[in-house]
């Protein structure tokens, strides 16, 4: 029968012995947790060697696959079993044990050859089920489905299998024996992008343990990976010697959950600042299982000139506190750069965090405007669109770069030129390029036969903004003028009627990024006296808001040109929101809490997306804009969750941005930025983007034909951005967030606090800090116009200015 089962469990074996299904036997929704070779034939994809549990070992120079081989599978009841291999006297099997609420996974390599063997490489495949199923059944993409989040690094790497509806149980593993020295992915997908049909791409990762690794498998990153790169060496294994790895699989209710179990199996546990600011406070709380022992705590921080990684030993920073058995730290850090924290334990073991201290980010910000009007404005038209900025895209993801500049000068003294170039490339390009004679009730199909409906989301936005800019800095219409604009251009977006394609119609009723700016473009609309606008908006807006109520049981809003998608469900929490659905927005929020990763290492706690990088990635401007979602449904919900989720995913966002960061293959200038970073290493499909930041010009020779043709004149690396900043500034930018864990302590989750007598200071790293919010207790302090507040108190109840700038300077 090849099935183990437990009163918890229930593993079945293909006749290979690659696992087939792993189930849990409470789930209400019977979700298989591994890839399912029948959904492989389903689908037409070949790839049976990636099942769970078949492996690739690179030995003596030579390179093994288990498929090749015929296995010896042992059985022992229903409980345990061996599945073994034999490639001339290298020998590997893979035990599983089920144990009374949990399965141990055991991997061991012997060497029978009598003579040394070395090993550049094994590697085993850990197909969990991270599908994208190829029809528009959201349910079952939300149930049978799971995003999976890798803590990598030392002795202690476990991986959490999120299903994606945030529905428990989730599915817990925990590397108990042996270390993990990478977690590779490798992307199955079929590209439908030009077809009339939404969604537009299907796929599943098949994921990958290296359990050696000696850095082949990704050359560019490897070099210059100091986080890892001491997990990529061979192995040589002597005659007779073993080798081995075991993992523990649980079920978890939670993310608290997950830690818990995993504290349970012998693994410290961390809370900590991912990432600060120069001047700010890292943050540490460390416990230790029963029986382990501190024995060192090293800081390891490299430069942002990239010179030698510096060491320092901070175990004296680490004080115990007996009561609650727990290690506390506070770092002030006032240098930028990557930082790698390592818990040596006196058994020898040990654990790591990495997390990052940017520059200012109002300093970030500066630098990318000045980049953006003096690196990619092309007044011209040299590229072929005079006004435009570069590199050129007909998506409307691309007029990020104006939203930006418009949105961060209208938060300071402004640049009149950064200003002026926006206004030209919003007339002069965009309104031309976009609609046939810049009439806006005819969009020009700049897709073939179709125009994208969710073009006209970012359209409207830099209208809009532009409405916002002080009249005297326009040059060529009135705030008056631009507002009507945006008016126009968004009630087309809403208004089926005004589309001839049957894909346009359906597409009017998904939501987008115009939930950024609709409730204050209605409220400006009617405050300047354009009530017919006004009206006209306003109706259609209820009306989609209707649309979606009638939808939200089956999770509609969760489809855009993707079977499921982010870009869906975290826009479409935020509208449900804002037209009063509080119960139904909940359901589409738990979607973005189990989207939205945690990690030992800040660059993975990011929104989940696979289809740029082909892997688990970094997508700046939906990273931005899902951690924008998860903002706003903690100021609608209450619970410090979505505030958590939303900050650290924001945070791992600025990797794109960050020029200081060293360990990628692609280091940036200050101002620079790429769209996209590849979470996952190695990238088995593009290696070279393993860790590393790209664009989509990557794809202009990828072997993809489609890819190859889409992106074919793509230039740069900077493609869709700039949206995600606009959102950054209308939450963590300019406000400030206090919250109490769940022990009831005061934290801040953009910023750093310090008790001071009876009071708490707080220290902000918002950008332009100009509100402090302590949601469960009522408070807010508001600066005045034109000032930001560095820093506040909190005494006795009340939050009161203790350090305030009353003009914000380039």
């Amino acid at each position: 029968m090849n099935i183990l089962s437990n009163p918890r469990f229930e593993l079945a074996f293909t006749e290979r012995g690659a696992v087939k299904s792993l189930f849990m036997k409470d789930d209400p929704n019977a979700m298989n947790w591994v890839v399912d070779p029948a959904y492989l034939a389903e689908v037409g994809y070949d790839d049976k060697d990636k099942l769970f549990g078949e492996w690739t070992a690179v030995v003596n120079g030579r390179t093994v696959n288990s498929f090749d081989l015929i296995p010896t599978i042992v059985q022992d009841n229903d409980h345990s079993a061996v599945i073994s291999f034999d490639a001339d006297g290298f020998t590997i099997s893979l035990t599983y044990w089920l144990e009374e609420e949990q399965i141990r996974w055991g991997i061991e390599g012997i060497n029978r050859t009598g003579e040394p063997l070395r090993i550049d490489g094994f590697h085993v495949w850990f197909s969990l089920a991270y599908v994208m199923f190829r029809d528009d059944d959201v349910l079952r993409n939300i149930r049978q489905s799971c995003a999976v989040f890798a803590h990598m690094g030392g002795d202690f790497s476990k991986f959490a299998a999120i299903r994606r509806s945030n529905e428990a149980p989730h599915l817990g593993i925990y590397g108990i024996k042996g270390r993990t020295a990478a977690f590779g992915s490798f992307c199955r997908y079929e590209n439908r992008f030009l077809e009339q049909v939404s969604p537009s791409l299907d796929g599943l990762l098949f994921h990958r343990l290296s359990l050696i690794e000696d850095g082949s498998s990704m050359p560019e990153s490897a070099a210059v990976d100091w986080i890892y790169r001491d997990a990529y060496h061979p192995l040589i294994l002597e005659a007779g010697q073993r080798m081995q790895w075991e993992y523990v699989f649980a079920t978890c209710d939670d993310q608290e959950d997950f830690y818990q179990r995993a504290l349970e199996h012998g693994h410290p546990r961390w809370t900590y600042t991912p990432v600060l600011t120069s001047g700010g406070l890292f943050q540490a709380e460390l416990e230790l299982p029963s029986g382990q022992q501190l024995q060192q705590v090293r800081l390891l921080t490299s430069p942002p000139d990239g010179g030698a990684v510096q060491e320092q030993d901070v175990t004296a920073y680490f004080v115990e506190d007996q009561q609650r058995r727990l290690f506390k730290s506070a770092l002030q850090r006032t240098e930028p750069g990557e930082h790698k924290l390592e818990l040596l334990l006196k058994d020898g073991r040990k654990d790591i965090l990495v997390w990052n201290v940017l520059v200012p980010i109002d300093r970030i910000l500066e630098k990318r405007a000045e980049w953006l009007c003096r690196n990619n404005y092309d007044a011209e038209g040299k590229m072929g669109r005079p006004h435009a900025f570069l590199p050129l895209s007909n998506q409307g993801e691309s007029l990020g770069k104006l939203t930006f500049l418009l949105m961060k000068n209208s938060l300071t003294t402004p640049v009149s030129e950064q200003v002026e170039k926006a206004e030209a490339s919003a007339v002069f390009d965009m309104k031309r390029h976009w609609f046939e004679h810049g009439n806006f009730l005819k969009p020009r199909a700049l897709y073939g036969s179709f125009y994208r409906i969710f073009d006209l989301d970012y359209i409207a936005h830099v209208f809009y903004l532009l409405s916002r800019i002080e009249a005297p800095l326009l040059k060529l219409n009135t705030p008056q003028t631009y507002l009507q604009w945006a008016a126009e251009v968004l009630s087309v977006r809403l208004n089926p009627d005004c589309h001839q394609g049957q894909r346009e119609k359906d597409e009017t009723g998904l939501s987008g990024v115009f939930i950024l700016y609709i409730d204050d473009l209605l409220k400006d609309l009617s405050a300047a006296g354009l009530l017919e606008w006004h009206q006209r908006l306003t109706r259609l807006w209820k009306e989609f808001g209707e649309g979606l109520e009638r939808k939200s049981e089956p999770f509609a809003g969760a489809i855009t040109e993707h079977f499921y998608d982010n870009a869906g469900f975290g826009p479409t929490c935020e509208t449900l929101l804002s037209v009063g659905l509080t119960e139904e927005a909940e359901r589409y929020g738990q979607l973005i809490l189990a989207n939205i990763g945690f990690s030992n290492d800040y660059r993975a706690q990011n929104p989940d997306r696979w289809w740029e990088a082909l892997s688990y990635m970094i997508h700046s401007l939906w990273g931005g804009l899902v951690a924008a979602s998860s903002r706003v449904a903690y100021e609608h919900l209450g619970n410090p969750q979505y505030l958590e989720a939303a900050y650290r995913s924001t945070m791992a966002v600025f990797n794109c941005y960050d020029w200081n960061v060293t360990s990628t293959p692609r280091r940036l200038e200050p101002g620079e930025a790429a769209s996209t970073y590849s979470v996952a290493a190695p990238n088995l499909n593009m290696p070279s983007l393993s860790h590393d930041r790209f664009g989509q010009s990557v794809f202009r020779d990828a072997s993809d034909p489609l890819f190859a043709s889409l992106f074919s004149n793509a230039t740069g690396d900077d493609w869709d951005m700039g949206e995600e900043l606009v959102a950054y500034l209308l939450g963590f930018g300019t406000t400030t967030y206090l919250y109490r864990d769940p022990q009831g302590k005061l934290r801040c989750v953009n910023g750093y606090v310090v008790r001071d007598g009876d009071s708490w200071i707080i220290t902000s790293y918002a950008a332009y800090p100009m509100k402090y919010v302590v949601l469960e207790e009522g408070l807010v302090l508001q600066a005045n116009k034109g000032e930001v507040l560095r820093r506040a108190r909190l005494w006795e109840g009340k939050l009161s200015v203790l350090e305030a700038v009353h003009e914000v300077e380039q």
